[in-house]
């Protein structure tokens, strides 16, 4: 029987985590084994909805060798979302536990065609984030079943839910960065050369008027072109010297 211990100090493991994780897989790889060890299970997996086709996937998952399936191998495993006990949960954002799923009418046996695996007893909660429930972990055949297991999965899921909504947030403010910076460069760029442009052109006009080069520097377009070409210089030596994001 998986103890209250054993659940909460998973729960505080994977917050402390969270609090300083910088690799989203290394954290769902601990997660998912130490759930798997927990409950003497035979496989636990995040299933994680890909939008664009209405599909699951399983990016992540610990397997026993009991189970005879290798985490590579589910991972090539998609299936509708509509379908199975995941798509129950995603549905109704409810989690469930089912002690036969072969006699329960939401399970989906695809899967366990495609891996050639028996699922028997299923636990499955939703990952729910605050734009909505992104998937299902689920934990397949486990032994040590007790109070509040469903409950525990249920937060689990909610922590592993943060960690993916922190990391989408993450990866975006580093697109943006990137962005800015690409943008930030470019203009730097276009600045030295309208400055550039217009001292040159500063310089054939008063060439062309045969006026003295000691007036030259003074010269009004020299003087803007030259304003123009430090600031841009300025620009694409502050985004160098800004550190890029990892």
């Amino acid at each position: 029987m998986s103890s209250a211990a054993a659940r909460l100090e998973l729960l505080c493991e994977v917050n402390r985590r969270l609090a300083t994780f910088a690799n989203l897989d290394e954290l769902l790889a601990y997660a998912t084994s130490r759930t798997r060890e927990l409950f003497e299970a035979e496989g636990c997996a995040l299933l994680l909805v890909d939008e664009a086709a209405r599909e699951f996937r399983f990016p992540v998952s610990s397997q026993s060798a009991a189970s005879g399936v290798s985490a590579t191998r589910l991972a090539e495993v998609r299936f509708p979302v509509t379908q199975g006990v995941a798509g129950w949960v995603l549905a109704n954002g409810q989690a469930v536990a089912i002690d036969d799923v072969q006699h329960d009418p939401r399970f989906y046996a695809g899967v366990d065609a495609s891996t050639g695996s028996k699922t028997r007893r299923l636990f499955a909660a939703p990952l729910r984030t605050s734009g909505g429930t992104i998937g299902v972990i689920e934990v397949i055949n486990p032994v040590a079943v007790g109070d509040g297991d469903l409950a525990f999965l249920d937060a689990l899921g909610g922590d592993i839910a943060v960690a993916h909504e922190r990391a989408a947030f993450s990866a975006a403010l580093r697109a943006e960065a990137a962005g800015l910076r690409r943008l930030a460069r470019l203009g730097g760029m276009v600045f030295v050369a309208l400055g550039a442009g217009l001292v040159f052109a500063a310089a054939l006009a008063h060439a062309a008027r045969a006026l003295p080069m000691g007036e030259l520097l003074t010269a009004p377009g020299v003087l803007l072109g030259a304003l123009l070409a430090t600031f841009g210089i300025v620009l694409v030596t502050a985004v160098r010297l800004v550190p890029s994001t990892a």
